[in-house]
């Protein structure tokens, strides 16, 4: 019975999210028709609750329009029209593996010098290390206070 109510007040919690991810594209729209540069950051996470949630804190603490998908071909393909991209690598995504999905977007001329924000509870490991060593990538430890990670995303970007 508790599973079902937490269950339930998760589906309002993500509906309440997608109204106001709603909202704030209009806001966006509007400010794109004034001519704003409005920033652009793709979120590739598998975990659905997790993603809306960081989608929306980064859209209310900062001006940036965010785009979320859970597939990796997706966002691959949405990569193009953003500015930054944030990618989960601990959890498996549905068709690629975070690492497939890094090395398209390096090997991409239009996608290889967007900043590239690896999501993850181990930012230490050699391998994410190693790939650190690449101008445009960046690891942060994926806090369970998503209003920090927020934070900590805008703070690296260092978007003026």
């Amino acid at each position: 019975m508790r599973v079902k109510a937490f269950l339930a007040a998760v589906l309002c919690y993500v509906c309440f999210l997608r109204q106001m991810r709603l909202k704030l594209t209009l806001i966006a729209q509007e400010l794109q028709s004034m001519n704003m540069k409005v920033r652009r950051i793709l979120i590739i996470h598998a975990d659905e609750v997790i993603k809306e949630m960081l989608l929306l804190c980064l859209e209310t603490i900062s001006d940036y329009e965010v785009i979320a998908v859970n597939s990796g071909i997706e966002g691959i393909e949405k990569a193009q029209s953003v500015d930054a991209i944030l990618l989960d690598v601990d959890q498996t995504m549905p068709d690629l593996c975070w690492r497939e999905i890094v090395q398209c977007l390096l090997q991409n001329s239009a996608t290889n010098s967007l900043p590239l924000i690896l999501l993850t509870a181990t930012p230490q490991t050699p391998e994410l290390s190693e790939l650190q060593k690449v101008k445009s990538v960046k690891a942060i430890a994926e806090s369970f206070d998503l209003m920090t990670t927020a934070a900590r995303v805008t703070a690296m970007l260092n978007w003026k």
